[in-house]
């Protein structure tokens, strides 16, 4: 096959003119005079009318960016097929495959107690409520404060890795500490944990700067789990720990046109927060009232999670909400690697 069949198969490739961070994109849909295009860091933007000569097509397109150009392909190829599938899980479908297993729902006795950890004469840190509280003591603004103050900025992270160990938001692998992270490193941390939970500044300026400050200090880019847990758990009614692999999931539930980065962003982060509203909303449409978003984000994992590859033919037979993880991984090119670290780490 020569270059020049290669490149006819290649979807059109756009740049914008100013925005290089985005890479390059390709165009997921036009109406109503605006265009909708699916850029290489993930996130789908949207132009109006009078913004469509920003968007230049990349005449010669490097290697790298061809490659691209098959993921985004490959993203788009699978949104429309999901679309198309008449099969596909609904809302109800999450609903029902919910109450199949807690009857009462989420003020079912059963949920209360053993995922709650309401009414039990001592909670474990397994339990939700006791892990919110454990963080919240842990990573108060007075215990931060007096750990910055005192320069003991290794301690702060110390304290990050204790309140979340102890919980399956995070796979165990993104709390391996880094082997010799500097002592800037380790202050420029600190900082950014203590502004990104109790900060005035836009949370989204707080998330993309505590991202960029936790990949530098551990070495390697930082993923959803360990960007957003600590978050949700000290502020369980305004943040959501992120799941790749069902968030995406229940994007598609939703019917939304959006999708989840590979990797964190603020930009990102928003669209997912409002999807868990989205869901929160629907609950308690259905009588269904969360405590948290600790709540969502539980039912949403525990209704679409991709069975293991162990349970995969099983499952099959069983339910047809949730797709083999290999459909879901590329998706988004995410690679496969990176999905069974975080089924693994779940179980």
């Amino acid at each position: 096959m020569t270059l020049a069949t290669d490149d006819s198969r290649l979807p059109s490739l756009f740049a914008h003119t100013t925005r290089k961070d985005w890479g390059v994109g390709v165009l997921a849909w036009e109406a109503g005079g605006k265009r909708g295009y699916l850029f290489e860091d993930g996130e789908e933007r949207t132009m109006a009318s009078g913004f469509h000569e920003l968007m230049r097509k990349v005449e010669q397109p490097s290697p790298d960016q061809k490659a691209a150009s098959l993921r985004l392909a490959r993203v788009l190829a699978s949104r429309a097929s999901a679309s198309s599938n008449s099969n596909g899980p609904t809302f109800s479908d999450q609903l029902q495959r919910f109450h199949e297993m807690y009857p009462g729902g989420l003020s079912d006795p059963k949920w209360a107690t053993d995922v709650r950890g309401e009414g039990v004469e001592q909670r474990t840190p397994k339990h939700r409520a006791g892990q919110i509280l454990a963080a919240q003591q842990a990573l108060s603004l007075a215990a931060l404060d007096a750990l910055i103050g005192s320069q003991k900025y290794e301690q702060v992270w110390d304290l990050v890795v204790g309140a979340l160990s102890h919980t399956d938001l995070v796979p165990s692998a993104q709390l391996k500490k880094p082997k010799s992270p500097t002592g800037e490193q380790q202050r420029d941390l600190a900082v950014a944990l203590r502004e990104l939970l109790y900060g005035k500044s836009p949370y989204e300026q707080r998330f993309d700067r505590y991202v960029t400050t936790l990949a530098a200090y551990l070495g390697e880019p930082a993923r959803w789990e360990i960007s957003t847990a600590i978050s949700a758990l000290v502020h369980p009614t305004e943040h959501v720990c992120v799941h790749p692999t069902v968030f995406r999931l229940q994007i598609k539930v939703t019917g939304s046109r959006s999708t989840a980065a590979a990797r964190p962003t603020s930009a990102g982060y928003t669209r997912l927060l409002i999807v868990t509203r989205v869901v929160a909303k629907k609950l308690i449409e259905n009588d269904e009232s969360a405590r948290d978003l600790l709540d969502v984000h539980d039912f949403i994992r525990l209704t679409l999670k991709p069975p293991s590859k162990a349970r995969l033919s099983s499952v099959k037979s069983k339910s047809s909400i949730a797709p083999p993880a290999a459909e879901v991984a590329e998706s988004d090119g995410e690679t496969a690697s990176e999905e069974d670290e975080e089924e693994n780490d779940d179980e």
